[in-house]
């Protein structure tokens, strides 16, 4: 009898033991799992919240003197004011650099618009800030030294088609708008690269939008082509083209 006692408490106890450590693996799983995921979820967020990646800038100085530094990146944003300029300070020296462009051929394109103005700058590489949209979206970017060229803003796609002549400054829209559609102009664009008239909506339009138009029609004036040699000083040329806007309600 006593046996049979001892033998059922030995059997109560494996049993409870067994148990026990089932249990303790099961917690131990369950810590494993949540610890994985609590991981994963850090890691998404770092990943949400970076809001820079690899890129080019256009460096306009590099020297030790700070008011020069300052006077050049104050001209540069009072001249282009949709364009980010940057002081950077790595001792002993100070550099203004401009733009971010995660592209090397659209930080080209804009090297080619500002290099009569800045006659020293050229392209490095380094790390850009992104824009919200930029964030999950790809932007498009120059393409070379094709007719078709886009503007960088995500918001406002861009395109301007001028056979033979390339785009060397198109203006980023970064407005909210309540309406939107596709605004096709015709240009006229001088000899010197600038637009003296922009008429539509033209042919593959989808709004008629007068807001939009004085819009698109605002843009057109803005931008600037590459100047071809007219056959004397006095002679002006002119080109036609087209250039198109699509409007995006955000």
């Amino acid at each position: 009898m006593i046996l049979v006692r001892k033998t059922s408490l030995l059997f109560l106890i494996f049993i409870f033991l067994n148990c026990f450590v089932k249990a303790q693996n099961q917690n131990v799983n369950k810590s494993n799992d949540e610890l994985v995921s609590e991981l994963v979820e850090r890691h998404k967020r770092s990943g949400l919240l970076k809001q820079t990646t690899s890129g080019y800038r256009i460096q306009l100085y590099f020297g030790s003197e700070r008011s020069k530094a300052a006077e050049i990146k104050t001209d540069f944003t009072n001249n282009f004011t949709n364009t980010p300029a940057y002081l950077i300070y790595q001792q002993p020296n100070f550099k203004i650099r401009v733009g971010d462009f995660k592209t090397r051929m659209e930080a080209f394109a804009f090297l080619e618009s500002i290099k009569e103005f800045y006659t020293s700058s050229f392209i490095v590489p380094d790390e850009i800030k992104l824009s919200k949209r930029d964030l999950n979206t790809p932007s498009k970017s120059f393409q070379g030294n094709t007719a078709e060229n886009f503007s960088s803003s995500e918001k406002t796609p861009i395109t301007a088609n001028l056979t033979g002549r390339n785009v060397r400054i198109l203006p980023q829209l970064t407005e909210q708008y309540q309406e939107e559609g596709k605004i096709v102009l015709d240009i006229t664009v001088d000899n010197k690269g600038n637009v003296v008239m922009a008429e539509g909506p033209a042919r593959g339009s989808t709004t008629t939008s007068t807001v939009l138009l004085q819009k698109a029609k605002e843009a057109a004036f803005k931008t600037k082509f590459s100047a071809v040699e007219a056959p004397t000083d006095s002679e002006v040329n002119f080109q036609k083209g087209t250039l198109s806007i699509i409007f995006k309600i955000e």
